[in-house]
């Protein structure tokens, strides 16, 4: 074996070598450039012929012969026109004009023998040339080259309605909407920043998402593969997170909003990422498939085990993944999540063992802040919809908030009625989806408990000067793009449209604070209630005070501390529950008396330093 072993290598070498000789070379990487220039292909081995293409169809014997540099102009751009293929159903359909089509230039080549067949790899390059009209107004590229009879044969195309398209039910049928390996397509994926590093690789490509696939600007996911030539896309592509490995992305087009900001998740999520959630990172950016504009996208992490794996260093054998409330599995299995599931449908949480079993099961402080933010942005397509979460081996169940589309709409929208609707089942809200929080509400401890994170978020993470920030940004970012979206999918139907409609979420979160605290009021709190601060101690105290209160109904009020001069030291609005409760106060405070006044009772206390 000891003498066979350098044979192999050397074989092996040979064959990378060889492997090596024959990719075709582009003296120039593809990116942006200001204007036109030649283009030079070589292959190591002179005696082979290097067809190439420009329509991002893989090349073959039958495609054009390279001679000499390519001039990198206008009379290479794509005369294929897919963007005439009609991809939806007719109700969908517009009808694009040939100008509104901006168009960048793919080169894809790859080398030939004598008989006619392809003995490299693909390679690939897209320039975006600024004199030509390219123009993405600071958005990064996403590329995508694909064999069009991939994409829009009649049988096997899974961007066309095709085959499997019925008439009669045209919301819900087509190639797009079919799923798994044997729909997935070879591509070449291309991510290009303004300073031109990213990645060019192969990959396989899906449709993704709902009802979203029947739209004319596709939701896409693709998947990095052994069998592509790479496991990973490595690349930085999101600032908010430091990973530069995927296994998988998304691209979600500006047309899967609901309305016509086209930010609406994008906004959310980045709201999201401040609290104890899983959350997905996002990036705009411009797309062009086989080299025509595609439209705005935004490209995502996708909620998947591989996600996890990344994010939360979880054992991708041990997880178990579910994707709604009745326990559809999407990795592992779904025993543990039945099993609470039937457990909290069946017992009462108002019983203290039995909901100190459920804060075992379920990391509460993790539900506890998708539940508000789900309220907060009032999303309309939840719960019943769009509910993943996740645990590893036997751990604690946590949620990943994912698809804010219909969020940041509905400043006056009650969502509580929607987090705890108890009807017959139905959307957007079920019986299912809302038992986790309504029989957690039945326990006193977890509503102050909830009622609490939520007043604090309104202060801090949900704050104007907070996520206002967030709109800005995306202002600012998508501005000078939105013609270009405007002239090839009318959606929005103007740049003026789009300003308003960003103008409304920036209203949603101004003025959605005051709603929520009415709203809380409204279904949680009393404004007639009865108090006694039992006991406090120690005193003296030095670093904390404990309290025991006893409210006859659960109530919010201030909770304050003055010093004998008058003067106040502290002050915090809490939530009190309709029970004897104790809880810890941290103190800061020199040495002296003080009084502890919560609403209209007051107890004097000594702090010693």
């Amino acid at each position: 074996m000891n003498r066979i072993r350098p044979l192999l290598n050397a074989v092996l070498l040979l064959c990378l070598v060889s492997a090596r000789a024959q990719e075709v070379v582009f003296s120039t990487p593809g990116g942006f450039y200001d204007k036109a220039f030649k283009l030079t292909l070589s292959c190591d081995q002179h005696d082979k012929v290097i067809h190439y293409t420009t329509n991002g169809n893989t090349p073959t014997a039958d495609d054009p012969v390279y001679y000499e540099p390519l001039l990198i102009d206008k009379d290479l751009f794509s005369r294929s026109n897919i963007y005439t293929i009609q991809n939806c159903p007719d109700e969908l359909w517009f009808q694009f004009q040939p100008e509104s089509v901006q168009k960048c230039i793919v080169i894809r080549a790859a080398a030939f023998n004598e008989s006619g067949d392809r003995i490299s790899e693909t390679e690939t390059n897209t320039y975006l040339i600024k004199s030509l009209g390219c123009n993405t107004h600071g958005l990064p590229v996403v590329s995508i080259c694909a064999d069009s009879l991939d994409l829009f044969d009649y049988e096997r195309g899974i961007f066309v309605p095709g085959a499997a398209f019925d008439p009669s039910n045209p919301g819900r049928t087509g190639n797009y909407y079919f799923s798994g390996r044997e729909w997935e397509r070879k591509i070449n994926f291309e991510f290009i920043e303004l300073n031109n590093t990213g990645v060019n690789q192969q990959a396989g490509l899906r449709t993704h998402g709902g009802n979203g696939r029947k739209l004319p600007q596709k939701s896409m996911k693709i998947y990095a593969r052994d069998e592509y030539g790479k496991k990973r896309f490595k690349h930085r592509f999101f600032e908010s997170i430091a990973d530069s490995s995927f296994k998988h992305l998304v691209f979600k087009p500006f047309t899967a909003s609901w309305f016509i900001a086209g930010a609406n998740d994008h906004v959310s999520n980045q709201i999201a990422a401040q609290l104890n959630l899983e959350t997905l990172a996002s990036r705009p950016v411009a797309l062009y498939l086989n080299g025509e504009y595609w439209g705005i996208y935004y490209i995502h992490e996708k909620p998947d085990e591989r996600y996890l794996e990344d994010h939360c260093h979880a054992n991708i054998a041990a997880i178990n993944l579910i994707e709604n409330w009745y326990g559809k599995c999407e990795a592992g299995n779904n025993d543990s999540f039945l099993e609470l599931f039937d457990y909290i449908a069946n017992s009462d949480l108002a019983d203290p063992e039995a909901y100190t079993y459920v804060t075992c099961h379920i990391d509460i402080d993790n539900f506890i802040d998708y539940q508000i933010f789900e309220i907060f942005t009032a999303n309309l397509d939840w719960p019943a919809n769009n509910m993943s979460c996740w645990q590893e081996s036997d751990g604690p169940w946590r949620w990943i908030f994912f698809d804010g589309d219909i969020c940041l709409i509905q400043k006056t929208f009650d969502a509580f009625d929607n987090a705890t609707y108890d009807g017959p089942n139905g959307y957007p809200a079920s019986r299912a989806s809302t038992l986790f929080l309504r029989k957690l509400l039945e326990n006193e401890s977890f509503k102050v408990k909830f009622l609490n994170r939520f007043d604090q978020l309104l202060h801090s993470a949900f704050a104007y000067e907070t996520t206002k920030v967030f709109n800005d940004q995306a202002l600012e970012t998508l501005k000078g793009e939105i013609p270009n979206q405007v002239a090839r999918f009318n959606i929005p139907n103007s740049l003026s449209d789009w300003e308003n409609h960003m103008a409304g979420i920036d209203a949603f979160l101004a003025e959605r604070k005051n709603f929520v605290l009415e709203q809380i009021q409204n279904h949680y709190l009393s404004s007639d209630f009865n108090l006694t601060i039992d006991a406090l101690y120690p005193s003296p105290a030095q670093n904390e005070i404990h309290i025991r209160t006893n409210f006859d109904k659960t109530a919010q009020t201030a909770l304050q501390v003055f010093d004998l001069t008058g003067r106040l030291r502290y002050c915090k609005n809490l939530v009190f529950g309709s029970e004897e409760s104790e809880f810890t106060l941290p103190i800061h405070l020199p040495s002296g008396v003080y009084v502890l006044r919560i609403g209209e009772e007051t107890k004097k206390f000594i702090v010693i330093n």
